[in-house]
């Protein structure tokens, strides 16, 4: 009797032999279940991913949606799902991993209006001139913007570096047209390119016997997600030395600092008066609940979108991101409680731009 019931439990607590060990529906530690009607794993592995994607998306956010759907998602759906249960007759329960999906979709500019970063600015250096071999005087001045964009706080990147080992040697010796850079770029998370061609010469300065140098950076700058027209800026400068080299060196070094200077400004222009507010959702994650707080914050005016930011693995929590313009958190929270009464909010970090919410208590009326 004794041995009967060590074998009947032992067969309780082996995986698959009990109801609580198979995926069902609903939350899991590491993201949402879901039951989806395709019977294929590829095809239901899709139809799971779909369901979610409406909470990460933002209306109007990207040019490419679906070619940047189809290359970073689409085609990596095992990425983006774990679990997989097919059920007879009914097709499967499929797990769906929100916090892997989200940070792809945010650097891919889709979870995000257009005109809004995703945190750190990002900026592709790619100067050259189509159909010609890559020079130094683009690889001079390139590497001066690129050093005073870091410096300033800038993730940048130079397509053109030979001793970057991200660049391929294809990459360097293939200079692309902006077109096929600005939607390489995209594909890459890239918020900016900076294209465009260097000059320069230089010539004996009369008066000191020294050599005079003028440089000149004619610059293009793609706001990748706004796929526009680009704007156009020069940045000039000279340089004098007692060599040729060493002023032309110095010529084009001090343009691409200046251009430098004028892409910083340009950016800040485009984000002025933008920022996101992140809504803290504490409680036992429930599908239907996010949808609500994205409809409300979605309708509320002076909000551009709101998209799930994080969501927070096994932990009983949602962070929810507000895209704004010239809110402040609590101008936000005023107008989300009147559109939503119901919500408790038990704190704001103004410096931060947080708002903690509690959901409503069962049983009590707000």
């Amino acid at each position: 009797m004794k041995r009967s019931r060590v074998i009947l439990l032992a067969a309780l607590f082996l995986p698959g032999c009990a109801s609580w060990h198979r995926l069902q529906p609903g939350q899991t530690d590491t993201g949402l279940a879901l039951d989806v009607r395709a019977t294929a794993p590829e095809a239901a592995r899709r139809e799971a991913v779909d369901a979610v994607l409406p909470l990460l998306l933002v209306d109007g956010a990207g040019s490419r949606r679906k070619e940047v759907l189809d290359k970073l998602i689409y085609a990596h759906l095992k990425r983006y799902v774990g679990r997989l249960r097919a059920v007879r007759g009914r097709g499967c329960v499929v797990e769906v991993l929100p916090d892997a999906l989200a940070p792809v979709l945010l650097e891919a500019g889709l979870s995000r209006p257009r005109g809004y970063s995703s945190g750190q600015e990002k900026v592709l250096v790619a100067l050259g001139v189509p159909g010609r071999v890559y020079g130094p005087m683009d690889f001079t001045s390139g590497d001066a913007l690129r050093l005073a964009l870091f410096g300033a706080g800038v993730f940048v990147r130079d397509l053109r570096d030979p001793f970057d080992p991200a660049n391929k040697d294809k990459d360097r010796q293939v200079i692309l047209s902006d077109t096929q850079t600005v939607v390489a770029a995209a594909l890459g998370g890239w918020g900016w390119v900076v294209a465009g061609h260097t000059v320069a010469a230089a010539g004996r300065d009369g008066s000191s016997g020294m050599y005079r140098a003028a440089a000149r950076l004619d610059a293009r700058l793609y706001d990748v997600e706004a796929a526009g027209t680009p704007t156009l800026f020069s940045a000039y400068d000279e340089a004098v030395d007692v060599s040729t080299s060493a002023a032309v060196g110095r010529a084009l070094e001090g343009a691409g600092q200046k251009a430098a200077t004028e892409v910083q400004a340009q950016i800040k222009s485009r984000r002025a008066g933008r920022s996101n507010v992140a809504f803290m959702l504490a409680g036992p994650k429930d599908p239907s609940r996010l949808r609500s707080l994205l409809t409300m914050l979605r309708g509320v005016p002076g909000v551009d979108g709101a998209a799930l930011y994080k969501w927070n693995g096994p932990y009983d929590s949602i962070d929810v991101w507000a895209y704004v313009q010239g809110l402040s958190p609590e101008d936000l929270v005023a107008r989300v409680i009147k559109a939503d009464p119901s919500l408790t909010v038990v704190g704001i970090d103004s410096e931060l731009r947080e708002v903690f919410l509690q959901p409503p208590m069962p049983g009590i009326d707000n």
